[in-house]
Protein backbone atom coordinates (compact mmCIF):
# COMPACT_ATOMS: atom_id res chain seq x y z
CA UNK A 1 0.00 0.00 0.00
CA UNK A 2 1.41 3.41 -1.01
CA UNK A 3 1.90 6.32 1.41
CA UNK A 4 -1.03 8.13 -0.20
CA UNK A 5 -3.28 5.08 0.19
CA UNK A 6 -2.26 4.65 3.85
CA UNK A 7 -2.83 8.34 4.55
CA UNK A 8 -6.27 8.23 2.94
CA UNK A 9 -7.31 5.02 4.71
CA UNK A 10 -6.00 6.17 8.09
CA UNK A 11 -7.66 9.57 7.73
CA UNK A 12 -10.96 7.99 6.65
CA UNK A 13 -11.10 5.57 9.59
CA UNK A 14 -10.04 8.20 12.14
CA UNK A 15 -12.54 10.65 10.69
CA UNK A 16 -15.30 8.02 10.87
CA UNK A 17 -14.37 7.27 14.48
CA UNK A 18 -14.18 10.93 15.39
CA UNK A 19 -17.42 11.84 13.62
CA UNK A 20 -19.32 8.96 15.20
CA UNK A 21 -17.99 9.85 18.64
CA UNK A 22 -19.47 13.36 18.83
CA UNK A 23 -22.63 12.27 17.03
CA UNK A 24 -23.19 9.54 19.63
CA UNK A 25 -22.02 11.72 22.51
CA UNK A 26 -24.16 14.59 21.31
CA UNK A 27 -27.31 12.63 21.98
CA UNK A 28 -25.95 11.91 25.45
CA UNK A 29 -25.37 15.64 25.97
CA UNK A 30 -28.88 16.44 24.75
CA UNK A 31 -30.39 13.93 27.18
CA UNK A 32 -28.33 15.34 30.06
CA UNK A 33 -29.39 18.89 29.19
CA UNK A 34 -33.06 17.82 28.94
CA UNK A 35 -33.20 15.84 32.18
CA UNK A 36 -30.62 17.66 34.29
CA UNK A 37 -30.71 21.18 32.81
CA UNK A 38 -27.87 23.60 32.24
CA UNK A 39 -26.51 23.00 35.76
CA UNK A 40 -26.24 19.24 35.23
CA UNK A 41 -24.61 19.75 31.85
CA UNK A 42 -22.20 22.24 33.42
CA UNK A 43 -21.18 19.74 36.11
CA UNK A 44 -20.72 16.96 33.56
CA UNK A 45 -18.57 19.12 31.27
CA UNK A 46 -16.55 20.55 34.15
CA UNK A 47 -15.61 17.07 35.42
CA UNK A 48 -14.40 15.98 32.01
CA UNK A 49 -12.62 19.25 31.35
CA UNK A 50 -10.58 18.75 34.52
CA UNK A 51 -9.87 15.22 33.31
CA UNK A 52 -8.80 16.39 29.85
CA UNK A 53 -6.36 18.89 31.35
CA UNK A 54 -4.59 16.24 33.42
CA UNK A 55 -4.80 13.51 30.76
CA UNK A 56 -2.10 15.27 28.82
CA UNK A 57 0.51 14.77 31.51
CA UNK A 58 -0.51 11.16 32.13
CA UNK A 59 1.83 9.79 29.41
CA UNK A 60 4.37 12.62 29.74
CA UNK A 61 4.02 13.51 26.04
CA UNK A 62 5.26 10.11 24.87
CA UNK A 63 2.66 9.59 22.13
CA UNK A 64 3.98 12.19 19.68
CA UNK A 65 7.61 11.35 20.46
CA UNK A 66 7.02 7.64 19.80
CA UNK A 67 5.08 8.39 16.62
CA UNK A 68 7.88 10.53 15.19
CA UNK A 69 10.80 8.31 16.27
CA UNK A 70 9.22 4.99 15.29
CA UNK A 71 8.17 6.39 11.91
CA UNK A 72 11.91 6.83 11.35
CA UNK A 73 13.38 3.94 13.42
CA UNK A 74 10.95 1.02 13.66
CA UNK A 75 13.56 -1.40 15.04
CA UNK A 76 13.35 0.24 18.49
CA UNK A 77 9.66 -0.52 19.05
CA UNK A 78 10.04 -3.02 21.93
CA UNK A 79 12.37 -0.74 23.89
CA UNK A 80 10.03 2.20 23.45
CA UNK A 81 6.93 0.27 24.57
CA UNK A 82 8.37 -1.31 27.71
CA UNK A 83 10.43 1.62 28.96
CA UNK A 84 7.83 4.15 27.86
CA UNK A 85 5.09 2.30 29.77
CA UNK A 86 7.11 2.56 32.99
CA UNK A 87 7.39 6.33 32.54
CA UNK A 88 3.65 6.52 31.79
CA UNK A 89 2.75 4.64 34.98
CA UNK A 90 4.71 7.02 37.20
CA UNK A 91 3.54 10.10 35.31
CA UNK A 92 -0.13 9.09 35.31
CA UNK A 93 -0.12 8.35 39.04
CA UNK A 94 1.38 11.80 39.72
CA UNK A 95 -1.19 13.40 37.40
CA UNK A 96 -4.05 11.70 39.23
CA UNK A 97 -2.83 13.00 42.58
CA UNK A 98 -2.34 16.52 41.24
CA UNK A 99 -5.79 16.47 39.63
CA UNK A 100 -7.49 15.53 42.89
CA UNK A 101 -5.59 18.22 44.79
CA UNK A 102 -6.37 20.91 42.20
CA UNK A 103 -10.10 20.18 42.10
CA UNK A 104 -10.26 20.11 45.89
CA UNK A 105 -8.68 23.59 46.01
CA UNK A 106 -10.77 25.11 43.17
CA UNK A 107 -14.29 23.68 43.42
CA UNK A 108 -16.79 23.28 46.26
CA UNK A 109 -19.46 21.45 44.23
CA UNK A 110 -19.81 17.93 45.76
CA UNK A 111 -20.74 16.34 42.42
CA UNK A 112 -17.71 17.86 40.69
CA UNK A 113 -15.43 16.82 43.58
CA UNK A 114 -16.65 13.21 43.66
CA UNK A 115 -16.73 12.90 39.88
CA UNK A 116 -13.21 14.19 39.34
CA UNK A 117 -11.77 11.98 42.11
CA UNK A 118 -13.28 8.92 40.40
CA UNK A 119 -12.30 10.11 36.91
CA UNK A 120 -8.68 10.48 38.03
CA UNK A 121 -8.41 6.66 38.14
CA UNK A 122 -8.68 6.58 34.36
CA UNK A 123 -5.42 8.54 34.01
CA UNK A 124 -3.39 5.36 34.49
CA UNK A 125 -5.17 3.72 31.56
CA UNK A 126 -4.80 6.89 29.49
CA UNK A 127 -1.06 7.09 30.15
CA UNK A 128 -0.29 3.53 29.06
CA UNK A 129 -2.81 3.84 26.22
CA UNK A 130 -0.95 6.86 24.85
CA UNK A 131 2.25 4.82 24.69
CA UNK A 132 0.48 2.11 22.71
CA UNK A 133 -1.12 4.69 20.41
CA UNK A 134 2.27 6.25 19.75
CA UNK A 135 3.63 2.89 18.63
CA UNK A 136 0.57 2.10 16.50
CA UNK A 137 0.72 5.53 14.84
CA UNK A 138 4.47 5.20 14.22
CA UNK A 139 3.85 1.98 12.28
CA UNK A 140 0.89 3.66 10.50
CA UNK A 141 -1.63 1.08 11.74
CA UNK A 142 -3.83 4.01 12.68
CA UNK A 143 -7.04 2.25 11.66
CA UNK A 144 -6.79 0.16 14.85
CA UNK A 145 -6.94 3.33 16.94
CA UNK A 146 -10.07 4.33 15.04
CA UNK A 147 -11.71 0.96 15.66
CA UNK A 148 -10.90 1.14 19.38
CA UNK A 149 -12.31 4.67 19.66
CA UNK A 150 -15.52 3.63 17.91
CA UNK A 151 -16.01 0.63 20.20
CA UNK A 152 -15.22 2.60 23.36
CA UNK A 153 -17.51 5.51 22.56
CA UNK A 154 -20.37 3.37 21.29
CA UNK A 155 -20.32 1.29 24.47
CA UNK A 156 -20.00 4.40 26.64
CA UNK A 157 -22.99 6.16 25.08
CA UNK A 158 -25.23 3.08 25.19
CA UNK A 159 -24.42 2.32 28.84
CA UNK A 160 -24.68 5.97 29.91
CA UNK A 161 -28.04 6.44 28.20
CA UNK A 162 -29.37 3.38 30.01
CA UNK A 163 -28.07 4.75 33.33
CA UNK A 164 -29.62 8.20 32.72
CA UNK A 165 -33.05 6.87 31.77
CA UNK A 166 -32.91 4.50 34.74
CA UNK A 167 -32.63 7.54 37.00
CA UNK A 168 -28.94 7.49 37.90
CA UNK A 169 -26.92 10.70 38.22
CA UNK A 170 -23.57 11.98 36.98
CA UNK A 171 -21.31 9.73 39.09
CA UNK A 172 -22.26 6.36 37.45
CA UNK A 173 -21.50 7.96 34.07
CA UNK A 174 -17.99 8.71 35.28
CA UNK A 175 -17.49 5.12 36.50
CA UNK A 176 -18.54 3.88 33.05
CA UNK A 177 -15.88 6.06 31.41
CA UNK A 178 -13.18 4.71 33.75
CA UNK A 179 -14.04 1.05 33.13
CA UNK A 180 -14.13 1.38 29.34
CA UNK A 181 -10.84 3.27 29.29
CA UNK A 182 -9.11 0.29 30.97
CA UNK A 183 -10.74 -2.15 28.54
CA UNK A 184 -9.32 -0.18 25.62
CA UNK A 185 -5.71 -0.49 26.78
CA UNK A 186 -6.19 -4.25 27.11
CA UNK A 187 -7.09 -4.29 23.40
CA UNK A 188 -4.12 -2.08 22.50
CA UNK A 189 -1.73 -4.35 24.39
CA UNK A 190 -3.09 -7.43 22.64
CA UNK A 191 -2.86 -5.83 19.20
CA UNK A 192 0.68 -4.46 19.62
CA UNK A 193 1.96 -7.78 20.99
CA UNK A 194 0.37 -9.77 18.16
CA UNK A 195 0.91 -7.52 15.14
CA UNK A 196 3.78 -5.09 15.81
CA UNK A 197 6.27 -6.26 18.43
CA UNK A 198 6.26 -8.72 21.31
CA UNK A 199 5.99 -6.97 24.65
CA UNK A 200 9.02 -8.72 26.06
CA UNK A 201 12.00 -6.48 26.70
CA UNK A 202 14.15 -5.74 29.69
CA UNK A 203 14.01 -2.41 31.44
CA UNK A 204 16.92 -0.17 30.52
CA UNK A 205 17.24 2.61 33.06
CA UNK A 206 19.62 4.54 30.83
CA UNK A 207 17.05 4.44 28.03
CA UNK A 208 14.29 5.44 30.48
CA UNK A 209 16.18 8.59 31.43
CA UNK A 210 16.96 9.26 27.77
CA UNK A 211 13.25 9.07 26.99
CA UNK A 212 12.42 11.37 29.89
CA UNK A 213 14.92 13.90 28.58
CA UNK A 214 13.56 13.72 25.03
CA UNK A 215 9.89 13.76 25.92
CA UNK A 216 9.78 16.52 28.53
CA UNK A 217 9.32 19.12 25.76
CA UNK A 218 6.43 17.09 24.31
CA UNK A 219 4.87 16.74 27.78
CA UNK A 220 5.03 20.46 28.47
CA UNK A 221 3.67 21.21 24.99
CA UNK A 222 0.67 18.92 25.36
CA UNK A 223 -0.03 20.35 28.82
CA UNK A 224 0.07 23.92 27.44
CA UNK A 225 -2.23 22.94 24.55
CA UNK A 226 -4.77 21.36 26.87
CA UNK A 227 -4.81 24.27 29.32
CA UNK A 228 -5.20 26.56 26.31
CA UNK A 229 -8.34 24.73 25.12
CA UNK A 230 -9.89 24.00 28.53
CA UNK A 231 -9.14 27.13 30.57
CA UNK A 232 -12.30 28.88 29.37
CA UNK A 233 -14.78 26.34 30.76
CA UNK A 234 -12.84 25.84 33.99
CA UNK A 235 -12.68 29.62 34.55
CA UNK A 236 -16.36 30.06 33.67
CA UNK A 237 -17.35 27.47 36.27
CA UNK A 238 -15.07 29.04 38.89
CA UNK A 239 -15.84 32.74 38.15
CA UNK A 240 -19.54 32.50 37.21
CA UNK A 241 -21.59 29.29 37.55
CA UNK A 242 -22.14 25.75 36.27
CA UNK A 243 -25.16 27.10 34.37
CA UNK A 244 -23.04 29.56 32.40
CA UNK A 245 -20.50 26.84 31.75
CA UNK A 246 -23.34 24.71 30.39
CA UNK A 247 -24.48 27.41 27.94
CA UNK A 248 -20.92 27.88 26.73
CA UNK A 249 -20.29 24.13 26.49
CA UNK A 250 -23.37 23.62 24.32
CA UNK A 251 -21.99 25.91 21.59
CA UNK A 252 -18.44 24.69 22.14
CA UNK A 253 -19.53 21.16 21.23
CA UNK A 254 -19.91 22.18 17.61
CA UNK A 255 -16.40 23.64 17.54
CA UNK A 256 -15.16 20.39 19.07
CA UNK A 257 -16.68 18.41 16.20
CA UNK A 258 -14.95 20.64 13.65
CA UNK A 259 -11.65 20.33 15.55
CA UNK A 260 -11.99 16.54 15.55
CA UNK A 261 -12.29 16.51 11.76
CA UNK A 262 -9.10 18.57 11.44
CA UNK A 263 -7.27 16.42 13.99
CA UNK A 264 -8.24 13.23 12.16
CA UNK A 265 -6.40 14.49 9.10
CA UNK A 266 -3.31 15.89 10.81
CA UNK A 267 -2.89 12.84 13.06
CA UNK A 268 -2.79 10.65 9.96
CA UNK A 269 -0.49 13.13 8.23
CA UNK A 270 2.06 13.43 11.04
CA UNK A 271 3.95 10.11 10.60
CA UNK A 272 4.04 10.77 6.84
CA UNK A 273 5.56 14.23 7.40
CA UNK A 274 8.10 12.83 9.87
CA UNK A 275 9.21 10.24 7.33
CA UNK A 276 9.26 12.69 4.42
CA UNK A 277 11.42 15.17 6.33
CA UNK A 278 14.12 12.52 6.62
CA UNK A 279 13.86 10.92 3.17
CA UNK A 280 12.28 13.44 0.76
CA UNK A 281 12.56 17.01 2.06
CA UNK A 282 11.18 18.64 -1.10
CA UNK A 283 8.07 16.45 -0.90
CA UNK A 284 7.81 17.41 2.78
CA UNK A 285 7.38 21.07 1.83
CA UNK A 286 4.88 20.19 -0.89
CA UNK A 287 2.83 17.97 1.44
CA UNK A 288 2.65 20.73 4.07
CA UNK A 289 1.55 23.35 1.53
CA UNK A 290 -1.11 21.16 -0.09
CA UNK A 291 -2.45 20.00 3.29
CA UNK A 292 -2.69 23.59 4.50
CA UNK A 293 -4.60 24.69 1.41
CA UNK A 294 -7.00 21.75 1.44
CA UNK A 295 -7.77 22.11 5.15
CA UNK A 296 -8.55 25.82 4.93
CA UNK A 297 -10.69 25.20 1.84
CA UNK A 298 -12.62 22.47 3.65
CA UNK A 299 -13.25 24.12 7.03
CA UNK A 300 -14.09 27.69 5.96
CA UNK A 301 -17.55 26.83 4.53
CA UNK A 302 -18.27 24.75 7.64
CA UNK A 303 -17.58 27.80 9.80
CA UNK A 304 -19.70 30.05 7.60
CA UNK A 305 -22.71 27.70 7.52
CA UNK A 306 -22.58 27.04 11.28
CA UNK A 307 -22.36 30.78 11.97
CA UNK A 308 -25.26 31.67 9.67
CA UNK A 309 -27.53 28.91 10.97
CA UNK A 310 -26.48 29.13 14.64
CA UNK A 311 -30.04 29.75 15.98
CA UNK A 312 -31.49 26.84 14.04
CA UNK A 313 -28.64 24.50 15.08
CA UNK A 314 -28.79 25.33 18.78
CA UNK A 315 -32.60 25.10 19.01
CA UNK A 316 -32.63 21.87 16.99
CA UNK A 317 -30.31 20.17 19.51
CA UNK A 318 -30.92 21.87 22.86
CA UNK A 319 -33.95 23.13 24.85
CA UNK A 320 -35.12 26.75 24.61
CA UNK A 321 -33.20 27.77 27.75
CA UNK A 322 -29.98 27.45 25.73
CA UNK A 323 -30.71 30.62 23.72
CA UNK A 324 -27.49 32.29 25.11
CA UNK A 325 -25.51 29.60 23.26
CA UNK A 326 -26.51 31.04 19.86
CA UNK A 327 -24.28 34.13 20.07
CA UNK A 328 -21.39 31.97 21.30
CA UNK A 329 -21.67 29.60 18.34
CA UNK A 330 -21.83 32.42 15.78
CA UNK A 331 -18.35 33.61 16.76
CA UNK A 332 -16.52 30.65 18.25
CA UNK A 333 -16.99 28.37 15.23
CA UNK A 334 -14.71 30.66 13.18
CA UNK A 335 -11.85 29.54 15.42
CA UNK A 336 -11.59 26.42 13.26
CA UNK A 337 -10.02 28.31 10.33
CA UNK A 338 -6.87 29.60 12.09
CA UNK A 339 -6.81 26.35 14.09
CA UNK A 340 -6.36 24.38 10.86
CA UNK A 341 -3.37 26.55 9.93
CA UNK A 342 -1.88 26.19 13.42
CA UNK A 343 -2.03 22.39 13.30
CA UNK A 344 -0.16 22.07 10.01
CA UNK A 345 2.43 24.53 11.30
CA UNK A 346 2.77 22.68 14.61
CA UNK A 347 3.23 19.22 13.12
CA UNK A 348 5.69 20.58 10.57
CA UNK A 349 7.79 22.00 13.42
CA UNK A 350 7.76 18.71 15.31
CA UNK A 351 8.52 16.65 12.18
CA UNK A 352 11.49 18.96 11.57
CA UNK A 353 12.65 18.37 15.20
CA UNK A 354 11.93 21.96 16.20
CA UNK A 355 9.67 20.93 19.07
CA UNK A 356 11.31 23.49 21.37
CA UNK A 357 9.83 26.24 19.16
CA UNK A 358 6.43 24.53 19.22
CA UNK A 359 6.63 24.47 23.04
CA UNK A 360 7.44 28.18 23.23
CA UNK A 361 4.55 29.05 20.90
CA UNK A 362 2.06 26.98 22.89
CA UNK A 363 3.13 28.38 26.26
CA UNK A 364 2.79 31.97 25.03
CA UNK A 365 -0.60 31.22 23.46
CA UNK A 366 -1.77 29.49 26.65
CA UNK A 367 -0.79 32.50 28.76
CA UNK A 368 -2.53 34.85 26.34
CA UNK A 369 -5.73 32.79 26.49
CA UNK A 370 -5.77 32.56 30.30
CA UNK A 371 -5.12 36.32 30.66
CA UNK A 372 -7.83 37.17 28.13
CA UNK A 373 -10.34 34.89 29.89
CA UNK A 374 -9.43 36.37 33.27
CA UNK A 375 -10.00 39.88 31.89
CA UNK A 376 -13.06 39.23 29.67
CA UNK A 377 -15.23 36.77 31.66
CA UNK A 378 -16.06 39.11 34.59
CA UNK A 379 -17.01 41.84 32.09
CA UNK A 380 -18.89 39.93 29.36
CA UNK A 381 -19.61 36.48 30.79
CA UNK A 382 -19.80 33.63 28.28
CA UNK A 383 -19.22 36.03 25.38
CA UNK A 384 -16.03 37.13 27.13
CA UNK A 385 -14.80 33.53 27.09
CA UNK A 386 -15.80 33.30 23.42
CA UNK A 387 -13.84 36.43 22.50
CA UNK A 388 -10.83 35.16 24.45
CA UNK A 389 -10.79 31.90 22.48
CA UNK A 390 -11.26 33.68 19.16
CA UNK A 391 -8.54 36.29 19.73
CA UNK A 392 -6.00 33.92 21.26
CA UNK A 393 -6.01 31.52 18.28
CA UNK A 394 -4.89 34.38 16.04
CA UNK A 395 -2.17 35.18 18.56
CA UNK A 396 -1.16 31.51 18.37
CA UNK A 397 -0.81 31.53 14.56
CA UNK A 398 0.85 34.93 14.63
CA UNK A 399 3.60 33.66 16.93
CA UNK A 400 4.07 30.50 14.82
CA UNK A 401 4.35 32.20 11.44
CA UNK A 402 7.90 33.70 11.68
CA UNK A 403 9.30 30.28 12.65
CA UNK A 404 7.44 28.31 9.97
CA UNK A 405 6.99 30.30 6.77
CA UNK A 406 10.15 30.06 4.65
CA UNK A 407 12.07 28.47 7.56
CA UNK A 408 10.29 25.16 8.19
CA UNK A 409 7.90 25.13 5.22
CA UNK A 410 9.17 26.71 2.01
CA UNK A 411 6.42 28.60 0.18
CA UNK A 412 6.98 29.93 -3.36
CA UNK A 413 6.61 33.69 -3.08
CA UNK A 414 3.58 33.83 -5.38
CA UNK A 415 1.80 31.00 -3.52
CA UNK A 416 1.60 32.43 -0.01
CA UNK A 417 -1.58 34.40 -0.65
CA UNK A 418 -2.39 33.66 -4.30
CA UNK A 419 -4.76 30.73 -3.66
CA UNK A 420 -6.63 31.80 -0.56
CA UNK A 421 -8.57 34.55 -2.34
CA UNK A 422 -10.01 31.94 -4.71
CA UNK A 423 -12.40 30.68 -2.05
CA UNK A 424 -14.00 34.14 -1.68
CA UNK A 425 -16.41 33.62 -4.62
CA UNK A 426 -17.53 30.15 -3.42
CA UNK A 427 -18.14 31.57 0.08
CA UNK A 428 -20.24 34.34 -1.46
CA UNK A 429 -22.34 31.62 -3.13
CA UNK A 430 -23.09 30.12 0.30
CA UNK A 431 -24.10 33.53 1.65
CA UNK A 432 -26.43 34.15 -1.31
CA UNK A 433 -28.05 30.74 -0.79
CA UNK A 434 -28.63 31.66 2.86
CA UNK A 435 -30.26 34.98 1.91
CA UNK A 436 -32.58 33.48 -0.71
CA UNK A 437 -33.75 30.27 1.01
CA UNK A 438 -35.09 31.49 4.37
CA UNK A 439 -38.40 29.70 3.71
CA UNK A 440 -36.70 26.29 3.64
CA UNK A 441 -35.34 24.15 6.46
CA UNK A 442 -31.65 24.57 7.24
CA UNK A 443 -31.32 20.78 7.17
CA UNK A 444 -32.12 20.87 3.44
CA UNK A 445 -30.33 24.11 2.56
CA UNK A 446 -26.92 23.46 4.17
CA UNK A 447 -25.93 20.38 2.13
CA UNK A 448 -27.13 22.09 -1.06
CA UNK A 449 -25.10 25.20 -0.19
CA UNK A 450 -22.01 23.08 0.45
CA UNK A 451 -22.36 21.31 -2.92
CA UNK A 452 -22.71 24.66 -4.67
CA UNK A 453 -19.60 25.81 -2.82
CA UNK A 454 -17.66 22.84 -4.23
CA UNK A 455 -18.91 23.62 -7.73
CA UNK A 456 -17.89 27.27 -7.39
CA UNK A 457 -14.45 26.14 -6.22
CA UNK A 458 -13.86 24.36 -9.52
CA UNK A 459 -15.04 27.42 -11.46
CA UNK A 460 -12.89 29.88 -9.51
CA UNK A 461 -9.77 27.69 -9.59
CA UNK A 462 -9.80 27.09 -5.86
CA UNK A 463 -9.31 23.42 -6.73
CA UNK A 464 -6.59 23.25 -9.36
CA UNK A 465 -5.65 20.49 -11.78
CA UNK A 466 -3.28 18.85 -9.30
CA UNK A 467 -5.97 18.80 -6.63
CA UNK A 468 -8.48 17.28 -9.07
CA UNK A 469 -6.03 14.53 -10.01
CA UNK A 470 -5.43 13.79 -6.34
CA UNK A 471 -9.17 13.63 -5.64
CA UNK A 472 -9.69 11.28 -8.59
CA UNK A 473 -6.97 8.95 -7.30
CA UNK A 474 -8.46 8.97 -3.81
CA UNK A 475 -11.99 8.31 -5.07
CA UNK A 476 -10.79 5.36 -7.16
CA UNK A 477 -9.24 3.84 -4.07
Amino acid sequence: MSKLQRLFKNTLVLMLANVLQPVMAFYLIVVISDLMGAEGLGEYNTIFNYLLIFQVSAAFGLRNLLTRDLAQHKDKAAAYVVNGSLIALFSSAASAGLMCLSVWLISDDPIILSGTFIASLSLVATGVGDVYEGVIRGFEHITQIGYAWIAENFARVIICLWLIFAGYGIIPLVWTYVALRFLKIVYYGWYVNKNIVQLVHRLEWGFVWELVGKTKIFALTVFAVTVYWRADIIMLEAMLSERDAGFYSAAYRFLSIAIILVDSFVNSLFPVLANLHIEEEENFHGACRKSLRLLVTAVTPVALLASLYAPEIIHFVFPDEFEPSVAVLRLIIWTIVPYSISQIFAYALVAAKKQHIDLMVNVLAMLANVILNWFFIPRWGIMGATMATFISIFIYVGIQTPFVVQKTIIFPTDEIFSRFHKIALPLLVIFLVYLTTSAFSWLIVTPIAFLLYLGALFVSGGINKGDRELLKRLLKR
